[in-house]
């Protein structure tokens, strides 16, 4: 967690466009404005904190639980992470529940006992540590979630690692000396430096603490442009890349039941995934449906004074009398305004030339003249 924090740190101090800022209020609003605080107090404690805590409970019942199980038995208790994201998701209202999401979740439950079932080395404390850390790491990356997309202070992975590093650091730190001792904690450090050398020993620490720093600020940049699930469903490529190399370095063995609970489990990913994308290419077809349909509107006129885009900002057109058409005369452009379509654009009547008048600013638009976009 120092090192993570350390590296954190020295993006923010390289790159000043990564610092968090409180947003700037409209410059139309001359009102003085005091500066509020980036960070306050509630927010530490109420958004901070929580999701600082619920990630060193994560790692750290995690960690433990290898002290039990195997890591081939880990990697695959931690695949029943998603049934947890899920659930934190629909609670938090990031997901949108579904009956076939909720058969997903079952079968990979399904899937997730069978794994169970299958270990020959099963031990209880080992499993219900795992678990834990699962629960923990659904609850964290839902949080993690909000913070990256509802507040400034914590809108991009280098931010945000900035603030929970410290927490993580405390949290972890703290229930080490309640459960190991302190003494315990400290001879740990000094066999690790006796057996290893100094070197190797603060290798051993620094490196992991990179390649997580890597790995997190990764999740934590997918997590803020797609969504907790998808983040939870790609990582079932870094469990089965675990389990490979659980298997070539620390030769665990695989039985038929692990094999076929793991199978179940890729399956049902693997159908979630088939799933989003649908929903995904709906979601864009029904975007682009409803934008076409905008530009059908916005643009029926020919020539259209304004763009689709620009809707909310176009003034109401409104009908020209035909006495006003008189200004219009030295432009070359005769004017009558007797026809008025559902667009309040009127027409004229022997060349066809359309007429708009801005009812802010009282400008008079025909078809020979330059039509511009009033400035907001």
């Amino acid at each position: 967690m120092v090192v993570q924090f350390c590296l954190a740190s020295a993006i923010l101090l390289i790159f000043p466009s990564l610092r968090p800022s409180q947003p700037q209020p409209p410059s139309y609003r001359h009102e003085p404005h005091p500066p509020k605080p980036l960070v306050t107090p509630l927010f530490y404690f109420t958004r901070l904190v929580p999701t600082g805590t619920t990630t060193s409970l994560d790692i750290g019942l995690g960690n433990t639980s290898l002290r039990y199980i195997t890591l081939t038995f880990y990697t695959m208790c931690k695949s029943s992470v998603l049934i947890f994201v899920l659930t934190f998701a629909f609670l938090f209202r990031l997901e949108k529940p579904s009956v076939r999401l909720i058969i997903i979740i079952l079968t990979m439950t399904l899937g997730v006992l069978m794994m169970v079932a299958g270990e020959t080395a099963f031990h209880a404390l080992g499993f219900a540590l795992a678990m834990s850390a699962s629960f923990f790491s659904g609850f964290r990356w839902a949080l993690t979630q909000i913070l990256l997309l509802r507040h400034p202070a914590t809108s991009n992975p280098f931010a945000t690692l900035f603030f929970i590093a410290p927490i993580m650091f405390v949290t972890l730190f703290t229930i080490s000396c309640f459960s190991e001792t302190p003494s315990a904690v400290i001879s740990g450090i000094r066999i690790l430096i006796s057996t290893h050398g100094i070197g190797k020993a603060l290798g051993l620490l620094i490196v992991p603490g990179c390649l997580a720093f890597c790995m997190i600020a990764s999740e934590f940049t997918l997590l803020q442009r797609t969504s907790v699930v998808t983040l939870s469903i790609c990582g079932i490529f870094k469990e089965v890349v675990t389990i490979s190399a659980a298997g070539i370095v620390f030769h665990d063995e695989l039985s038929l039941v692990n094999i076929s609970g793991l199978l179940v489990t890729i399956i049902s990913i693997a159908c979630y995934n088939y799933l989003k994308v649908v929903k995904m290419r709906e979601e864009a077809r029904e975007k682009v449906r409803k934008r076409d349909g905008d530009l059908d509107d916005d643009e029926a006129y020919e020539g259209g004074v304004y763009d689709a885009d620009d809707s909310e900002t176009r003034p109401p057109a409104i009908n020209v009398p035909e006495e006003s058409t008189s200004l219009m005369s030295n432009q070359g452009d005769k004017l009558d305004g007797r026809g008025h379509d559902g667009n309040g654009i009127g027409s004229g009547s022997g060349s066809g030339s359309s007429t708009i008048v801005d009812s802010m600013t009282g400008e008079v638009f025909g078809s020979g003249i330059p039509r511009k976009k009033r400035d907001d």
